[in-house]
């Protein structure tokens, strides 16, 4: 099994219990059977996951007619994850194409000590009133929507031996922060759809955490410290992009690169540790952005520098070059700025894309 669709688990404060919840991802790579993970990481009790099942998705809260299987655990419709741990399901025999998007629907019948998910999802998750509705195509009973994903954090693919995965670690330039919802345009959908143009079979998986930093916990574990969960522990990953740091600087109070830059470091090592190719991608540019001060600005530059020149990372991709505005680098294009001169526009986001060389995935 091969990584196709992945998300990095947070603690979220929505309640959820008594009720199904039916979220929609979107699977970069297909294959003949497929395999559900539950996560309950962030659980504060154990949780009871009923009556799961996967369907191909349709319009709304709606599953195409006659595609909506049921997803076992051990043979069973039922499994209780205690708190902190995870489960994955049997595999189900149900073709998925890649780029398609499926529907997991899950039944929670207890209401959750602590609800462990996906903040910012941009997609549209659908949630019923009271009872067990994972077997419904329609969409009736789900009343209530949410932006966030709900227990599922990962869905792998039956595929041939020599089919791999990328994973990218981040923050909210990879979370999709300016995206819509459900409309799939993060920079890894869009290096996604260049694979497909190129003919190419790579799973990308989706590793970013709004707000998030390589050496410090904020909203959710630090980059270092998740690393191992959401990057190297990902069935069939062999690249890492790692395009995180920018908050660590502009959130952060160091006066020197170099704890930033000892955090990417460890980071390599724990990579190669696992004979996996590491791409370090620079800092994009953020002056305009409320957190923007000159000494933030000069750190950046000394990271770039570091990441560019160094030799440490197996491969650099420039973001920075890419999209920062001519004559002014500590600037977005203003193409690419998706208003807040922080996070990119849509077609910001495709620039990503389209600068890593896909010989080096």
């Amino acid at each position: 099994m091969v990584g196709s669709w992945s998300t990095a688990s947070n603690a979220i404060l929505t309640a959820v219990g008594g009720q199904t919840v039916r979220m929609v991802v979107r699977v970069s790579i297909g294959g003949p059977a497929v395999r559900v993970h539950l996560s309950n990481a962030y659980g504060r009790a154990p949780v009871t996951f009923e009556n799961v099942h996967l369907g191909r998705h349709g319009t709304g809260g709606r599953i195409e007619a006659g595609s909506n299987r049921p997803v076992t655990f051990g043979g069973r419709s039922s499994v209780t994850v205690p708190a902190g741990a995870g489960v994955w399901s049997d595999p189900l025999d149900e073709p998925v194409a890649g780029g398609e998007d499926v529907a997991i629907s899950v039944y929670v019948p207890e209401y959750v000590q602590g609800v462990t998910g996906h903040d910012r999802a941009y997609a549209t998750t659908y949630m019923s009133g009271p009872g067990d509705h994972a077997a419904d195509e329609s969409a009736d009973e789900f009343t209530y929507v949410s932006n966030q994903w709900f227990f599922v954090d990962r869905l792998t693919v039956q595929a041939d031996s020599d089919v791999r995965s990328v994973v990218a670690l981040g923050d909210s330039l990879t979370d999709g922060t300016g995206q819509a919802n459900d409309v799939n345009r993060r920079w890894t959908d869009f290096l996604h759809r260049r694979l497909v143009d190129a003919s190419e079979t790579l799973g990308v998986l989706n590793s970013g955490i709004a707000g998030n930093r390589v050496l410090l916990p904020t909203t959710g574990p630090s980059g270092l410290s998740r690393f191992q969960r959401d990057v190297l522990s990902q069935p069939g990953v062999r690249t890492v992009i790692v395009y995180e740091g920018i908050n660590d600087i502009a959130r952060g109070s160091y006066t020197s690169a170099k704890p930033l830059i000892n955090g990417y470091k460890k980071l390599i090592r724990e990579a190669h540790a696992k004979k996996l190719k590491v791409i370090g991608a620079t800092l994009t540019p953020f002056r305009g952005a409320g957190s923007w001060a000159r000494e933030k600005e000069r750190l950046r530059q000394q990271v770039n520098h570091w990441i560019r020149t160094s030799g440490a990372f197996d491969t650099v991709v420039d973001f920075d070059r890419a999209v920062r505005r001519p004559g002014a680098p500590d600037r977005l294009a203003p193409a690419y700025d998706s208003g807040d001169h922080l996070h990119l526009s849509d077609a910001g986001r495709r620039k990503l894309a389209y600068t890593i060389p896909l010989r080096e995935l």
